[in-house]
């Protein structure tokens, strides 16, 4: 615990050098103590900063003071990632710019704060977008995201966070930059060989990676959406090494994001969505697996509780009635794209025609 003498210091030279707002207010403080999780710390500060030089100053100075940082987005966390006893870094007000778009190549260059539908809604002039789509979409930042390695339901076509990642600018506990992006091996050996930090830090990588590589391969789970621990599997996986990787899904444990390069998806033409009744829950669940082998984009799952806790809304009930037959246990919201109406309509009638024929559903 930082004493009071200190804290007024350290509130001083943050407010002296620091590019941005810095809130040590009670008000404030009792804010940003909560997420969308049931957790409630509250912080030692905020620092709205306007800068990667903002960024940089603050986790210099907070190190000086043996205080940890924390970065901050929408605050959408489940599980109270986004609060702690330290100094919240909230990008989310002024870090919002898109930097770059490269519509040919498909990527993008945004800072850490940007909203993902307000990112989305611009590159939809472009025919683009950034797929992974939490439902939080509205209001969590591409950095909480890359914290988090988000996903979505379109997750099963188009991957988590860390697959649409290309190159991350970031800065170290010890205020240092870094560019992660992907390196060849011979990428990968000149950056071994330098007599610095970042040199350092390849080189510990690559060891624990070598002598952990057999435990690693065999022990990760082979999950689609595991999102707790380091991405260790990922750099083991891949024919180009990107640290990059590792940051995502890190919750800023590792390094603070100042910009990310993220790789775009073309937006689909056609569209169909199934909605499809079960009258077993289980029998919902076994379906998934034979949906799955005709390549859908999306697959939501909605059982019984959820079913009743919609019609008792009165805004939501009369869009219920809309698709919902009956008194369902379960109901599977299954969603077909592609770039024709015949590939869309030919992919729905083969899943059906797999339903119809197989055992017990």
């Amino acid at each position: 615990m930082i004493s009071e003498t200190r804290r007024l210091r350290l509130e001083e030279e943050l407010r002296t050098k620091v590019e941005g707002e810095v809130l040590f207010d009670e008000m404030s403080r009792l804010i940003y103590s909560t997420d969308a999780s049931l957790y409630q710390i509250k912080p030692l500060g905020i620092i709205l900063p306007r800068s990667d030089q903002g960024i940089m100053e603050t986790i210099r100075i907070a190190a000086s003071y043996e205080v940890p940082v924390l970065p901050r987005g929408g605050g959408t966390s489940l599980a109270g990632q986004t609060v702690l006893a330290g100094l919240v870094v909230d990008c989310s007000k002024y870090l919002t710019q898109i930097k770059e778009i490269n519509p040919a190549e498909h990527w993008a260059r945004v800072q850490p704060g940007i909203v993902l539908d307000n990112l989305n809604e611009v590159l939809k002039s472009h025919n683009l977008h950034f797929a992974p789509d939490p439902a939080t979409s509205s209001r969590a930042n591409i950095g909480g995201m890359i914290g988090n390695n988000s996903s979505g339901v379109r997750s099963i076509r188009y991957g988590k966070t860390i697959d649409n990642v290309l190159e991350l600018s970031v800065i170290l506990s010890t205020g240092e930059r870094l560019l992660l992006r992907g390196l060849n091996s011979q990428e990968l050996q000149q950056k071994c060989d330098q007599e610095d930090r970042e040199g350092e830090i390849y080189r510990k990588i690559g060891k624990i990676l070598e002598e952990n590589a057999e435990e690693i391969t065999s022990r990760f789970p082979q999950v689609m959406r595991r999102v707790g621990g380091y991405n260790l599997d990922a750099l083991l996986q891949e024919d180009v090494f990107n640290l990059a990787k590792l940051i995502v899904g890190s919750e800023g444990t590792l390094a603070f994001v100042t910009e990310a390069k993220i790789k775009l998806e073309p937006l689909p033409t056609y569209t169909m969505v199934s909605v499809i009744h079960f009258d077993d829950l289980l029998k919902a669940i076994d379906a998934v697996p034979v949906i799955l082998g005709h390549k859908p984009s999306a697959v939501e799952i909605l059982d019984h509780y959820g079913l009743e806790l919609a019609r008792s809304n009165p805004t939501v009930a009369p869009l219920c009635a809309q698709f919902i037959q009956g008194t369902p246990q379960a109901i599977l919201m299954v969603e077909f794209s592609g770039e024709s109406q015949d590939e869309v309509q030919s992919s729905w009638a083969a899943m059906k025609a797999s339903l119809e024929h197989q055992e017990g559903l």
